[in-house]
């Protein structure tokens, strides 16, 4: 068994003047190879979850890049195509499964869904490929993105905790799939809401309901996953706000069924995401307030 684990990641902020190069990419964290493994392996970070699981099923690693760079603006095309072209070269080589670790929301010049844009060239590569993804809790969700991975996945948390669980949980789905234990189906939707960042605190309403739902709804022996995007709003790109995804084992009824009410939730929460500052002395009376 071969198995391709990469990561390719930015926020992208399109009213940012920041130029988003390869240079920035290096500057916060780019790798290649086998220097993949030896900077990630053993901690807390998507890929060294996936190398965990592909470790433990006797599989072949392949490395070809982990890149990452702190939100700015829109990715150079030379940038982008640097790292797609060395995910996609190692896919033409052979292998049995991909791991990504994605973002959600990057946006290049030449492309306004990076991810789907990747994802979409992989599968031409390979259409059968099993692919799993993980997504930062800003993805916004497009159908690119759903379309042409097997099994998609988010975090639950923000201030985001959760990232090493989060690709466990994508990374054992299609494994298992690929070893013919499951059929991962997925159903998703979003909402016309662009949310503010301060408001999507996880530990805080509406975010700490929705994300229960979705824990709710993963006790179900057929749901194999569930997550709510709080999305990117400084992303300027058309899919951008609160989505929904499901995934489960072959029932896509039941996927759909949970998607509506997850999204329901959502929709009626909406005035929660609108962000209404508060004066000195009522943050300080509310700081005060909280427990020590």
């Amino acid at each position: 068994m071969r198995i391709v684990i990469a990561m390719m990641k930015h926020e992208t902020n399109t009213f940012s003047p920041i130029v988003t190069d390869w240079k920035r990419f290096q500057q916060w964290g780019a790798y290649e190879g086998a220097a993949v493994q030896q900077i990630y392996g053993g901690t807390g970070m998507p890929v060294a979850a996936y190398m965990k699981l592909a470790q433990a099923r006797g599989a072949e690693i392949v490395t070809p890049v982990a890149a990452e760079a702190m939100p700015s603006g829109p990715v150079l095309e030379q940038a982008y195509e640097y790292m797609a072209g060395l995910i996609c070269e190692a896919i033409v080589n052979g292998c049995d499964a991909a791991l990504l670790d994605l973002h959600g929301a990057m946006v290049a010049e030449h492309t306004l869904d990076g991810e789907g844009t990747l994802l979409a060239r992989i599968r031409d590569i390979s259409p059968d490929l099993p692919i799993a993804v993980t997504c930062d809790l800003h993805c916004n969700l497009t159908v690119a993105m759903v379309q042409n991975a097997t099994a998609l996945i988010g975090y639950k948390t923000y201030p985001h905790v959760d990232k090493y669980q989060v690709a466990e949980q994508v990374g054992t789905v299609v494994l298992d799939a690929l070893e013919g234990w499951c059929l991962p189906a997925m159903s998703w939707g979003n909402v016309p809401l662009l949310s503010q960042t301060l408001c999507q605190g996880t530990d805080d309403e509406p975010m700490k309901t929705l994300i229960r739902c979705c824990r709710d709804a993963e006790q179900h022996p057929e749901v194999l996953a569930a997550t709510a995007f709080a999305g990117f709003a400084m992303a300027d790109m058309p899919d951008a706000g609160n989505s929904v995804v499901i995934v489960v084992d072959q029932n896509l009824q039941l996927a759909n069924d949970l998607r509506d009410q997850i999204l329901r939730k959502t929709w009626e929460a909406r005035e929660q995401f609108v962000y209404k500052s508060r004066s000195l002395n009522k943050e300080i009376s509310k700081i005060r307030s909280l427990p020590d």
